[in-house]
């Protein structure tokens, strides 16, 4: 039971337990843009695997392709493929990133030969190729020096990105989803005209691929 001291109230054990302790009010939560993460390391000189899955391994956790342990430069993903409660994310925009490190055969190679599909649970939402998601960021600018190069994906601008508006997908805290980067046998022609490629391609330098989902996301106000 409860009892009133001073013009306050005592409350009883039974109704403590039921007390919403949220720093602003009950129900609320911090909701605001963010973006999630993920990495892909492409080695030099060997050749590329047939699925990627960004997403599958959250920080933290030892990624399968360098055999280290993820850490925030590699990804921001509390768990795979979902997010952990009360975090959640109105998924508006998908993009591709490649480092400066990158050698434009080998971007080509890739772009040629993967397309992409993001479900959440079993319905596929998204599909298509890497350069049709652009990242909206990357290196500009002009130099002098013999032998230098950058290329990105789109041009370095967050206004040249996809996005998605009114179409934008809900992934619900804990809800399973993924990002999946399938090779396909290529029809450029790499030798006799109607010849595909017959395995994922060889990268010559390989690189780091950054992938990311940019939104809304909650978390608590705490």
């Amino acid at each position: 039971m409860a009892y009133a001291f001073g013009g306050g109230r005592i409350m009883s054990a039974e109704q403590a337990q039921g007390r919403n302790t949220n720093s602003i009010m009950s129900g609320w939560v911090d909701r605001g843009p963010w973006q999630y993460w993920d990495t892909i390391t492409f080695l030099a000189g060997a050749a590329a695997a047939q699925t990627y899955s960004p997403f599958s391994v959250p920080v933290g956790a030892q990624d399968p392709l360098t055999n280290l342990t993820k850490n925030k430069l590699q990804t921001n993903l509390q768990r795979g493929n979902q997010f952990p409660p009360p975090r959640c994310l109105l998924l508006i925009a998908i993009g591709f990133y490649f480092e400066s490190n990158w050698l434009k055969a080998d971007i080509d190679a890739l772009l040629s030969n993967y397309y992409f599909e993001f479900k959440i649970d079993d319905k596929v939402f998204h599909e298509g190729y890497l350069w049709m998601h652009p990242g909206g960021g990357g290196l500009a600018g002009v130099t002098n020096v013999s032998g230098q190069s950058v290329y990105t994906l789109g041009l370095p601008a967050p206004g040249y990105m996809r996005r998605f508006g009114d179409w934008a997908k809900y992934i619900a805290p804990l809800q399973q989803f993924s990002l999946n980067m399938y090779w396909q046998p290529s029809q450029v022609v790499t030798s006799a005209i109607g010849t595909p490629t017959a395995a994922p391609p060889t990268l010559t330098n390989g690189g780091t691929l950054r992938v990311y989902l940019d939104g809304l996301t909650d978390r608590s106000v705490q």
